[in-house]
Formats: C-alpha cells, structure tokens, sequence
C-alpha cells in the first residue's frame, strides 16, 4: 500500500512537475511574444513620433508661410487704395498690424527695407528705429537676415526673442516676405517651444496608446496560450493587426488619389493646348475642303477625336476640382451604338464583336461622356482579358424591372432599371482576384502596364448615377459584367446639332500671345485666313515690347493666362496703363486652387473683354473676336470682311 501510495504520489509529482513547467514555458513564451510585440511596437512609436514631428513642422511652416503671404497681398491692395485716396500707407499699415494676429501667441510685424520699424504690436518702441545691426544673444543680425531674405523672394529665420508677456529668450521661427508694390515687408513667427510642447503631446499620446496595446496584448496572449494553447494567439494578434493594415492600405490609398488631384489640373492645361491646336487647324482644313472630297470625312473624324477630348478635359478639370458633372435625360441604346462603332474599330482582329440592343429607347438620367468612358472601360477590360486567341465580345443592352427584395440585394430601389451586359470568352478570374477587382489601383496586369483605375473608376460613375455593376466569372470561360442604371420618365434628349463653319471675317489688327507654340501658330493661321493682320508671340515680354513700340497699331489683344516671365493678368496691366480702350480676350487651361498666378476674380476690374477657358470652341472664339472688334468702333457700320491673306505678320 505504501508503494502504491509512494506510486501515485511520484505521479502526480510528475504531471504536476510537467505541467507547472507547461505553463512556465508558456509563461516564458507569452512573455517573449510580449517582449518581441513591445519592441516593435516601441520601435514603430519612435518612428512614427520622428515622422509626426517632420511633418508638424512642416505644415506650422507651409501654413506660417501661406498666411505671411496672403496678408502681404491683402495689404498691398489696401495700401494701394489708400494711396489712391490721399491716405498715409505706414498708418493703414499699423492699423492693420495692431489688429490682426497668427493664432495664440503669434503676432506680424513690418519694416521697410532700410531696416527702420515700421509696425510692431508689443514693441512700439521700436518704431522708427533702424534696426538692421539688432542681434540677439546668440550674435544673430535677425532683422537683417529678415530683410535679405524677404527681398530674396521670402524666407525663414531662427533667432532669439521675448514671448509677449515674458522676459525670458526663446527661439522663434520667423517667415518674412515683401509686401507687392511697396518697400516694406511683413514677417510673422512661432515660437519653437510652442511647436515642441505640441510635439510633446502628441508623443505621450502615442505612448499612452502603445502602452495600452502593449498591455492588452500581453495580457491576452498570456491568457490565450494558457487556455487555448498557441493556434487561437496567433488568430488573436492576427486580428489585431488587421485593422492597422486595413488603415495603412486606406491611407496610401489617399495619398494617391490625392497625388492624382493635384496633376490633374496641370495635365489639363498642357492638354488643352494640345487641342486647341488639333481643333483649330482641323477646322482650317475643312473650311478649305470641298464636302464631297473623302479628305472631309477624315477631318470630321479628326474635329470629332479632338471633341471627345476636350470632354475628357472637361472630366479631368471636374475631377481636380471635386466638382459633379451636369446630367441629362439620355437614351442609353444611342450612346452604346455609337461607342461600340469606335470600340469596333480598335479592337484587334481575333476579337468577333456582336451587339444585341433590345430596346431602342431608354433613357436615363446620366452625363453621356461619362457613359461612354463605362462602356470603354468595359470593353476595354474585356479585350485585354481575351488577348492572343479568338474570342468574341458580346455587348447587350436591355430593360429590367427590380421587385423589392432583389434591389435591396443590390443596395437599389424596386424599380425599371436599363441594363448593359458586356461579356468576353476570355481567361475568366480566381475568386480571389474576382473579390478585389473593383478595388482601385488593383490590376493584375502589370506587366502591360495596367494602372487599375478602370473598373474602379467605373464602379464608381455607376454608384454616382444610382446605379450598381455586378461580375460574374469562371476561369477559363469568361466573365460578364452587368450594369444597372434607373430609367427615367421620357424626357427630350438635347442633342447638339452639328453647326457651320460659319466664321466671321475681318481686317483688324490682332495681337495674339500664348507659350505654346503649336497652338500659337493654329490661331496665327486662323484669323491671317479670315483676313486678320495677325501679330503673334510665344514670349509675354516680348509681347508687351512689340506693343510699346507701337501701341495704336492693334485692334485687339488674345492672351493666355499662365506663361513664364509675365502672366496674362500682369501683360493686360501693363498694357491697359497705355491703351485703356483695348479689348482684350484672355484664355486659361489651367485647374487648381491656390495658386498664386491665377485667373483674375474680377475680370472686368482687370480689364478683360471676354474670357475663354482651353480648349475653348473656335467658332466661338472668332464671333467673340468680331463681336468685341465691332463694339468698340459703335459709330461704324459692321460691314461684310472678306478674306484676305495680306499683312500677317509673326513674332517667335
């Protein structure tokens, strides 16, 4: 019996041992697990409390600069008025200095460029004074530094100074920049320590946070390996950073459609100088070309390629700006014929096309370019899908009517819905990448240089128009796209009648100004055809000298806005000073929101006549130039101008 008992003790001993060592080992691993998760957790806290602090500074500096900067301008055409009216410039200065204030503790102040103090808030007793040789405790000339630096264009300087209310040295950040058309210039700052005592929050913010997820991660793997031993840990931690993943793809996501944004503006404007130039000499061409010669059916496809671009334009400038674009009552039948006669002649030969419309009349309410650009995304996908062996595209269009319950599987209201079917006896998708296709920046063909923008960008037009896309797809057999748009009530579809080159002539003298060559040149040809005496020139400058020289000799200015060494706004200035009776018509391609040379708010007040966003539409563009040329000679009889080729004159 004792050895029975001494057995059983020796056992139990045993399993108590191994299983007190199970949980010290777990222990240990779970602490480890812990210790690992708390370094790289501490690591990516530096790390991201480096970049945070970067980027603070970064954006206290942008914004620091942008409001130097704007109150600089605001105080230039405030003391420009006063000036106007007889006033003293330095007292409208201080005015405005004493009131006005950069958040918390900051404050502007401004000088001349002699160095004398003009305006200080908290100091006025420096006003004045001449204050260049001023260091501070460290041997920093920082009114002189200011003033290089703000008769250098404007820039930033760290010295020493006193916060208001205090008698202690503190290093301030300081931005200086001239304020236009006057000798003095305006500066404003932040004190670093301010901008570090931010830092600093946010710092023990990060590690309060970390500290939280340290703990609870410890705390639940610990628990997790003791009951569930290491799968469910491991599913644990999983989902723990899964979230964080999701919010790093979300963020880089951002970053890119905001990089998208801020081109599109730019693309636009080079663009629309490209067309411009393809639309004017097209319709040179064809006002030259007798209609029944086979030459003026291929410039009618050439005006016709260079009108979709300027709706892709259009679409470009709308989406830089965030802007929605304006819907009509559309029949969907007439806008897919006419996209799948393009599509067809793109498409490559072992690509069999076949249409089937079953109905001919439904309407939607849509922008029909925009209906267009889904249709050739869908194709589009669909031919990429069936490269290198014989297939066939089959595009269908049909109208379906949704009961409650499968509109609510779709997220759509119960109703009569227009639905386009493209289909392709492709390759087909894994489940896998059918789950993620709509996902944007998502493409599987990179090597040919797929952006994964098209099916996003479709998904999303279709949502906008209340409308949903499915796909269906089996590998090796092809996939289906379907998409769902409401109808609308019969409505009358505006159709834009095709309209005459019916262009006006003139004899006028005509000054035309753009940087852009090519289409510099197409506007040359254009008006020396209707019989303008045409001077042109790629250079605002040279412009503006070939006006001085002879500043009775022209009729007319056409200007673009955005060019190297002077802005359209600044020639019309310049220009205006001499001959204030000059129409003028000024033309901008450019999208973007604070930019410093932008198109003028007030036109008028600018002096300008007419204005012409690129690409702008030329027959417009020449009754403009008529019309403007026949309102400023009232007591002259508008008389009928034949062409004529003489005179033209260029200036490259």
């Amino acid at each position: 019996m004792f050895k029975l008992r001494t057995f059983f003790s020796h056992r139990s001993f045993t399993i108590i041992s191994r299983v007190g060592a199970l949980l010290v080992f777990l222990s240990l691993f779970a602490a480890a697990i812990s210790v690992v998760y708390s370094y790289y957790i501490n690591k990516s806290q530096k790390e991201t409390q480096v970049a945070a602090r970067e980027l603070m500074l970064s954006g206290h500096e942008r914004t620091l600069k942008a409001a130097v900067i704007s109150l600089a301008e605001t105080l230039s055409e405030m003391v420009s008025e006063t000036v106007a009216d007889g006033g003293d410039q330095e007292d409208q200065i201080r005015q405005v200095i004493n009131d006005v204030r950069y958040e918390e503790n900051g404050y502007y102040f401004v000088y001349n460029t002699d160095g004398i103090n003009i305006a200080h808030p908290f100091h006025p007793e420096f006003r004045g004074q001449r204050r260049l040789e001023i260091e501070d405790n460290e041997g920093h000339r920082y009114i002189k530094e200011l003033s290089d630096k703000a008769l250098a264009g404007g820039g930033f300087v760290t010295y020493n100074f006193y916060k208001p209310g205090q008698t202690t040295l503190l290093p301030k950040l300081v931005y200086a920049h001239m304020i236009p058309g006057t000798k003095y210039w305006l500066a404003s700052g932040l004190y670093i320590n301010d901008i570090v005592k931010e830092q600093q929050r946010i710092s023990q913010r990060f590690a309060k946070i970390h500290r939280h997820a340290i703990v609870t991660v410890g705390a639940g793997v610990v628990i997790v390996l003791i009951l569930v031993v290491l799968p469910v840990s491991i599913l644990m931690i999983n989902s723990i950073l899964k979230p964080w993943r999701q919010l790093e793809r979300e963020l880089m996501q951002a970053q890119k459609m905001e990089a998208i944004g801020i081109f599109a503006g730019g693309i636009a404007h080079d663009f629309s100088n490209v067309l411009g130039a393809i639309t004017a000499c097209s319709e040179l061409a064809m006002y030259d070309t007798d209609k029944e010669s086979p030459v003026y059916e291929d410039l009618q496809h050439i005006h016709k390629a260079a009108k979709r671009g300027k709706s892709l334009v259009r679409r470009i400038k709308e989406f830089s700006r965030k802007a929605d674009t304006p819907r009509s009552a559309v029949n969907l039948a007439r806008v897919t014929e006419e996209c799948m006669e393009l599509v067809q002649t793109i498409l490559p030969a072992n690509v069999d096309v076949h249409v089937s419309m079953l109905v001919d009349n439904i309407r939607v309410k849509a922008d029909p370019d925009q209906l267009l650009q889904v249709i050739m995304n869908l194709c589009t996908n669909a031919e990429q899908a069936m490269r290198g062996f014989k297939a066939v595209l089959t595009v269908e269009l049909d109208a379906v009517e949704l009961d409650a319950d499968e509109a609510r599987a779709m997220n759509l209201k119960a109703g009569s819905y227009a639905r386009l079917s493209v289909q392709d006896t492709g390759v087909g998708m894994k489940p896998v990448i059918l789950k993620r296709i709509f996902e944007p920046f998502y493409t599987t063909r990179r090597k040919s240089r797929g952006t994964g923008l098209g099916l996003s960008m479709t998904q999303s037009i279709v949502t906008m128009h209340g409308g949903a896309i499915t796909v269906n797809s089996s590998l090796g057999k092809g996939s289906v796209f379907r998409v769902l748009l409401p109808c609308v009530e019969e409505e009358h579809e505006h159709i834009p009648a095709a309209r005459r080159l019916d262009l006006p002539h003139g004899t006028e003298s005509l000054l035309i100004v753009d940087d852009d060559k090519d289409l510099l040149s197409s506007l040359h040809k254009l008006f020396t055809r209707l019989g303008y005496t045409v001077t042109s020139c790629n250079d605002s400058r040279d412009a503006l000298d070939i006006f001085l020289h002879a500043p009775h000799d022209f009729d007319l200015l056409l200007t673009d806005q955005l060019m190297p060494k002077m802005t359209g706004a600044e020639l019309i200035k310049e220009i205006k000073q001499i001959n204030g009776d000059l129409p003028i018509i000024l033309c901008s391609g450019f999208e973007g929101d604070g930019r410093l040379q932008r198109v003028p708010k007030d036109l008028k007040k600018a002096g300008v006549s007419a204005f012409f966003r690129k690409p702008f539409d030329t027959i417009e563009i020449c009754r403009a130039v008529r019309k403007l040329l026949d309102q400023n000679k009232p007591d002259t009889t508008t008389m009928t101008h034949e062409a004529n080729t003489n005179g033209a004159r260029t200036h490259h």
